[in-house]
Parts: C-alpha cells; structure tokens; sequence
C-alpha cells in the first residue's frame, strides 16, 4: 500500500505530462488545412440542431453539399465522411451523432473500394479523429483491437515524421490562432475543390481495390463491412432513422475499368432489400453523361464544388419524387444501349 502511495503520484505526473507534449505537439504540428479540424469546430457549434447525417469516404465528402440540402428539403444537415472511412468507423460516428443530436435520416455514400478495402491503419485513424467525444473514440478503439491503431490514434506525435521545422509551425500557429479556414472547405464537412478533372487518366483496368469482379459477387465485400452495414440498418431500425444508401457517379474514365458494375449493383440492390433499406445507383442515372461530364470532377472519382452542389441537388430531386425510379435505367446495359456506349 505504501509503493503504491508513492508509485501513484508520480504515474499521474508522467501521465500529464504525457497528455500535455501530445496536445502541444498536434497543436503545433496538424496542419490547420487539415480539414477534420475545421468541420470538428463547426460540428461542436451545431451540436444538438443535426436531423441529417451523411457517411462514407472522401467521394461522399465531395458529393454531399449540406447547405445545399437543407436549402432544398428544410433540414440542418452535415456531412461526416471522412477519407478512406470503413464501415465500422461510420457506425462509431453513427452513434456519436445519434446521441447528441436528433437525428432522423442518415445517408451512406458507398464506392467499389467502401465494400473491398482490407484494414489499413489510417483508414481506421481517420474515423477516429472525426468524432468529438472520448466515449465513443474509446468504444471505437477497443472495437478495432488492434496496437498498432491504437497507438497512432492516441499518440499524434507518431505521427509526425520532421520535427524541426519552425517555420512551418509557425506559419501554422498564426493560421489556427485567427481561425483561418481553407478555401477547400464548404461548410458542414462539405469538401469544395475548383480542380476539374482534363480526362485521359483511366485504364482498361482500375488497380484491385477499385475493380469490381462480377464471378465474385457479394464474396468481395469484407466481412467486416458486410457486419456493420447490417449494424448501421439494425440501429436506424430500432431509433425510427431513416436509412438511404447511395453510390454516386464517377467519371466515364473509371467507370471504364471498374470491372462488371451489373453485378455490382445486383448485389448492392439485394443488400439493401435484405436491410430493408433505400438504395440509389447514379450510375445508372439516365442523364449520367450530360449532367455529370469530366467538368464536374476534380480527378477520376472525386466531384469538384460545381459537381457536388449539382449532385446534391438531383439527390434532393430524387428521394422526394413519387416515382424515383424514372430518373434510373435497369442496368450499366441498358445505360450503355441508351447512350450509344
């Protein structure tokens, strides 16, 4: 008892100090582009007024324009995707989200890469530091079991490669000291990039993770993923949310080489039946090619500002139609018969 007496001060001083240098070392390091820091703040203000969510990963933060949204459909919505975003770190922002605001419908952008990638450190770090409170980081973590995430989520120094480079945390300070944003951020976790994509960057093939392969089907998806999907639906379930999964459009390029999307799309469609939940595939929007061209883009994937404001305002077209399935043919099939492709 005595050890302990003497042992335990000295822990909780080493355990300050430990908390202090990470929390000095982010402040001086994270950039203030860093453009999780930015939407966390304006997240921590609307704290409370949020009925609308949308997930995913950096294609849904380029898609999905909140202020556009809640213009058209008269909510107050915000955008948590964030890059590389698995599905079980949007359950974990679900949660969060849930409990602090409410909520009452929650979108999913989901890619080819969404339903394929295999666990990779950063992909789960990113989750992480989107949420804002350590109950639902720490429930998140323990989830993940694994050091190597653990570590880099809570020790922001690991992170840092340079130390020495004084001007740049200078420069960094100042920025983050007269809150200054980035001119790529939208508002509410919208990403708003001027960029637009020239063309003639596809490939007959897209690299694996973003190749779908029709002889496989649903078997390509991580069992992970496939878990808390089924999570997400079973939660919006219980809480009366309103629960809507989309795949938004990619530029012709891609969509080139991203292998059988039929058979993306049936397994996707038999998914969301078997959840019980609304699917939309603007891959298969009939008016892909003339509204959404190389202009709206900013690389192969990603919208630009003008492609995500256009986006969202088709989306809030669609899910208030009587008839939704107009604005979609059937299949990439009868897409490619239509357009002459």
């Amino acid at each position: 008892m005595r050890n302990f007496k003497k042992v335990f001060p000295r822990l909780c001083a080493v355990l300050a100090f430990v908390i202090v240098f990470e929390g000095a070392v982010r402040y001086a390091y994270e950039g203030w582009k860093t453009l999780t820091v930015v939407s966390k703040r304006e997240r921590d203000e609307l704290t409370g007024t949020l009925d609308t969510i949308f997930c995913g990963t950096s294609v849904a933060y380029r898609a999905f324009n909140p202020v556009i949204y809640d213009e058209k459909m008269g909510t107050g919505s915000f955008n948590l995707a964030t890059a590389s975003q698995p599905v079980k770190g949007t359950y974990y922002l679900i949660r969060e989200a849930v409990e602090e605001n409410p909520i009452k419908e929650i979108y999913l952008g989901i890619t080819i890469p969404t339903l394929k990638a295999e666990r990779l450190d950063i992909r789960y770090v990113s989750a992480f530091e989107n949420m804002r409170t350590w109950k639902w980081k720490l429930r998140y973590l323990l989830s993940v079991k694994s050091e190597p995430i653990l570590t880099t989520a809570l020790f922001y120094s690991t992170r840092v490669e340079e130390y020495f480079q004084p001007a740049e945390v200078l420069k960094n300070l100042k920025s983050k000291l007269r809150d200054k944003k980035p001119k790529t951020y939208g508002q509410r976790g919208f990403r708003a990039s001027k960029g637009v994509y020239k063309g003639g960057e596809g490939s007959e093939k897209n690299s694996d993770g973003n190749y779908w392969d029709g002889k496989r089907g649903i078997e390509q998806i991580e069992p992970e993923t496939l878990e808390y999907l089924k999570k997400i639906a079973a939660f919006c379930k219980e809480m009366d949310i309103k629960f809507t999964i989309v795949i938004a459009p990619w530029t012709q390029d891609y969509i080139d080489g991203a292998g059988d999307l039929d058979d993306m799309n049936r397994v996707c469609q038999e998914l969301a039946d078997g959840l019980d939940v609304d699917f939309y595939n603007f891959l298969l929007y009939k008016e892909r090619l003339t509204e959404f061209g190389n202009d709206k883009f900013k690389d192969l994937q990603h919208f630009n500002k003008s492609g995500g404001n256009t986006f969202t305002e088709l989306l809030t077209e669609v899910v208030t139609s009587e008839n939704p399935q107009e604005y979609f043919y059937d299949s990439m099939e009868e897409f490619a018969g239509a357009s002459g492709g």
